[in-house]
């Protein structure tokens, strides 16, 4: 079974997307094959992987009027019609060991279906808060494809479908970039997973109840903290400089008290140091060079830079060699998350 990876942070714009992204491709690299999972009706991950044309026709039409996005095998699901369907894609530059299920707007209906008194405490709705877990499986056997990895890219939020993903999760990665606001992020990250989980437990032991023997959830609900990242700092000379240096240790203080003492929230049992999985400077024009040509970081520099939409020009040698830093980055991450999320 593949190891399913959540990018979580309550806190917009710290680099899930980005970090999801080239995570993936990395450890693809790496010879591991992985599925991503766009669990965010912004769709921001399946429009950087397939470019924006690619992406709307991947959207309903009369003819298919599922589309061929998540929503395929979500409102199916939902509405108990059965005929479940799955459509996984390959990006245009990114890894072929990586696959991805595209996301759809529609994912705001699926969030909103969803009920924490009536679906998640009753028991009687646990299915839907499980749905990742499921369709990772189904994919595997229709696509007979085993996945080392299933990585889930969410929305800014705790809302439903954060909690749906986290309950299928073994592991969350944790991004946080340079600000005070990071660390007040962390509590509330280190507040509000008891409670989803304490609201697993107590659904779930209504659902064994009614249905002793279906034992597939039993395991899930739990997810293990598997590490953050710092991402977008600022280096002079390689080294990071004093003000993200302020915050980064304010950070792994907040990591510190709010996750790794509080013995409400299962971790890893092997972390690498200061609990940080991987560092990401900040990239600059390379994130825009990145998502407008649906290319990796790591593979940037096999390609000319757009220097705007329709023009293009040649990488400047201090690019080349942040790309070549970036390449390394990822792959750390890579070897961080191979090593954690076992």
């Amino acid at each position: 079974m593949a190891k399913i990876i959540s990018i979580f942070n309550n806190k917009g714009g710290v680099g899930k997307t980005t970090i999801a992204w080239n995570l993936a491709d990395a450890l693809a690299r790496k010879g591991k094959k992985v599925l991503m999972i766009d669990f965010d009706p912004q769709c921001n991950l399946s429009i950087a992987i397939l470019g924006s044309e690619e992406f709307k026709q991947s959207l309903p039409t009369i003819t298919q009027p599922y589309g061929t996005t998540i929503r395929a095998y979500l409102q199916k699901f939902l509405q108990g019609i059965g005929n479940l369907e799955i459509y996984t894609y390959k990006g245009k530059h990114t890894h072929t060991n990586v696959d991805l299920i595209a996301g759809d707007f529609w994912l705001n209906v699926y969030g909103e279906s969803l009920s924490v008194g009536s679906d998640l405490l009753t028991g009687t709705g646990i299915t839907k808060y499980a749905v990742i877990k499921d369709m990772v499986e189904y994919t595997m056997a229709k696509k007979k494809n085993i996945y080392d990895f299933a990585i889930i890219d969410l929305p800014p939020s705790f809302g439903a479908l954060v909690r749906a993903a986290l309950y299928s999760s073994d592991y969350f990665l944790v991004p946080c970039t340079s600000d005070t606001y990071s660390s007040y992020c962390i509590s509330l990250i280190g507040e509000m997973i008891p409670t989803f989980i304490d609201d697993w437990k107590s659904g779930y032991e209504r659902f064994s109840k009614s249905n002793p023997n279906i034992n597939k959830y039993q395991d899930i609900g739990d997810p293990k903290f598997a590490g953050w990242v710092y991402n977008g700092f600022d280096t002079q000379k390689n080294h990071i400089v004093k003000a993200d240096y302020i915050h980064y240790q304010e950070i792994v203080k907040s990591i510190t008290q709010e996750l790794i003492n509080n013995d409400n929230i299962s971790k890893s049992t092997i972390l690498p140091p200061d609990f940080k999985a991987g560092e990401i400077e900040d990239m600059n024009v390379l994130i825009q060079n990145s998502i407008w040509q649906s290319i990796p970081v790591a593979s940037l520099k096999d390609y000319r830079p757009m220097k705007t939409l329709q023009d293009k020009g040649s990488w400047a040698p201090r690019q080349i060699t942040l790309i070549d830093k970036l390449n390394t980055r990822f792959t750390e991450l890579a070897d961080n998350v191979i090593s954690s999320c076992i």
